[in-house]
């Protein structure tokens, strides 16, 4: 049995904290709103005040957070982590908050050993223990929690600190891309009278078969299941594009991307799934949720 301290019970964090109690883990959580701490409290954790407060005594310190300033503010604002957090404790991140920024956090934490590990996958993988996550930092830092992690999902080690905040940006910046690119292309196809349901199965018949299969339902209205809201994703391109700055890069797809996700939030569909974007562009409002079946993620 590991002592963990869970930060950040959203949608996300939530189930993952649950997964880690009952691989009967001793676990302390924190969650700026104390009321979603309860659930998990009833299954036997201990809830922390502040974030010093739950990380005392712990040996691996989990935060699973909305953005850098929510990071920024649980790691080093007042009550903080690291205020309390053993120099023995190993820290590991798995929001999406990108390379520079767990970089950073890995110095003013020193002694502290750093892992950043930001996973994929939705709530139904969070719930199941299935994620896929994608670990930064050295091997042997891994090796002494990869047990917890294993909990939680499936492990890739994929290169140094700050790696997995890279590749799950890289990826995060792929799949919006497409989605944008999906949506102009039906956007023509709709212009052109041809039928939504014929032009799904043509796409799908070709190396996109994956991406149209995902995200069918939710693109076409049928599903009004929210994974990853629009707002998030664009948080997520603005982290890729200043990757690439710091990078001298330019990115003019993710670029292209960001501009369309921008048209989406503005329309007021930011607290809608990402796939949202799609009716957008095509400016069908019937394709775009005005409900969902589930509360929109709220990391930390």
């Amino acid at each position: 049995m590991r002592r963990i301290a869970f930060l950040g019970l959203g949608r996300m964090g939530s189930p993952m904290a649950r997964r880690l109690l009952v691989s009967g883990h001793h676990v302390q959580v924190w969650n700026r709103t104390p009321d979603r701490a309860l659930d998990l409290v009833e299954l036997g954790a201990e809830h922390g005040r502040t974030p010093a407060d739950a990380v005392k005594g712990a040996e691996i310190v989990v935060t699973m957070l909305a953005d850098p300033p929510a990071l920024e503010q649980v790691l080093f604002g007042p009550d903080g982590v690291s205020e309390t957090i053993s120099p023995e404790a190993t820290f590991i991140d798995m929001s999406t908050v990108g390379p520079n920024v767990i970089r950073g956090a890995a110095v003013r934490l020193a002694p502290v050993a750093v892992l950043d590990a930001p996973v994929l996958g939705s709530v139904p993988h969070a719930e199941a223990g299935t994620l896929s996550i994608l670990v930064g930092g050295e091997p042997e830092v891994l090796d002494r929690c990869g047990d917890v992690l294993r909990a939680m999902g499936t492990v890739r080690h994929v290169g140094p600190l700050g790696a997995g905040a890279t590749v799950k940006l890289a990826g995060n910046a792929a799949v919006m891309s497409t989605m944008v690119c999906l949506g102009e292309v039906l956007a023509l196809t709709d212009r052109a009278g041809l039928d939504q349901e014929v032009v799904f199965d043509a796409i799908g018949m070709g190396p996109l078969a994956s991406f149209i299969e995902r995200f069918r339902d939710r693109a076409l209205g049928r599903s009004s299941r929210v994974d990853f809201r629009l707002a998030l994703a664009r948080k997520d391109l603005a982290l890729v594009l200043d990757e690439a700055e710091h990078a001298a890069l330019r990115l003019s797809i993710p670029e292209a991307a960001a501009v369309r996700c921008d048209e989406g939030i503005a329309a007021g569909f930011g607290e809608q799934d990402n796939t949202a974007v799609i009716g957008n562009i095509r400016g069908r409002a019937e394709f775009i949720q005005t409900g969902s079946e589930s509360e929109p993620e709220r990391e930390g």
